[in-house]
């Protein structure tokens, strides 16, 4: 038998983040609302509504959220935009089931789908969200220019992820701390480390500074920032120029 690859080799091309995260998200879906509040130390769904609140204000837009996992923003859209159109996307189906058990809301329609090829038409959203979403995508350009394809021209992108700083030194410290709390939440709640994932999926992320870069070579305007948790994670919201 061919010995297990390492964590960070599994995650090192397209076709094996992209299976990598469909098998993780596969195996902790069931629990994944636990992991997120309990490494958030509660703080996850605030951040999320911060999110949603920073959007702005339009009577009946047509909403994306990409990465949706179990639906906590796509709720918080359907709650702040009651006469929207929301569509929650996530690549693996056992996710989608757990936010269609939870849903209470009519009129929100979950997909199985890739964030970096969706079947949203050209142009179709005015607004396209996500958590935890630009960091798992297998190719992060591609993901880029998907959510530019299906915004119109002046739609809004919000999006809450792990931030990583532009200096070494801090980021020597923050991807050890990250695997390893990470990785305790995995086997308490799972079995196994599986979230030392987020450590390793930052290692191959932007840093702040290069994010920002980033988002203007893709054609957005970066309109706000947010920083959460001190810095650990932020809220990043943009126009399509």
């Amino acid at each position: 038998m061919p010995p297990t690859p390492s964590l960070r080799a599994s995650i090192q091309t397209p076709d094996s983040k992209r299976d990598y995260n469909e098998g993780l998200f596969t195996r902790v879906a069931t629990e994944y609302d636990m992991a997120t509040r309990a490494m958030s130390l509660g703080r996850d769904r605030i951040w999320k509504r911060r999110l949603v609140r920073m959007l702005p204000d339009i009577a009946a837009p047509k909403c994306v959220d990409l990465a949706c996992g179990t639906g906590d923003v796509t709720f918080e859209l359907a709650s702040r935009f009651p006469r929207g159109q929301i569509v929650g996307i996530d690549l693996t189906p056992a996710m989608i089931e757990v936010a269609r058990t939870r849903c209470v809301q009519p009129d929100i329609a979950f997909r199985a789908e890739d964030m970096c090829h969706t079947t949203v038409a050209d142009g179709w959203a005015d607004i396209v969200t996500g958590s935890y979403a630009l960091r798992n995508a297998p190719v992060l350009n591609d993901a880029f220019q998907e959510i530019r394809r299906m915004l119109k021209p002046g739609g809004s992108a919000a999006f809450l992820d792990f931030s990583k700083s532009p200096a070494r030194w801090r980021q020597s410290l923050q991807l050890p701390l990250l695997k390893i709390w990470g990785g305790f939440w995995g086997i308490v709640l799972h079995g196994g480390p599986e979230h030392a994932y987020i450590a390793e999926s930052l290692r191959q992320f932007p840093d702040r500074v290069a994010l920002r870069e980033k988002i203007t070579q893709h054609g957005f305007r970066l309109d706000a920032t947010r920083k959460c948790f001190g810095g650990m994670l932020e809220i990043v919201l943009m126009t399509k120029r």
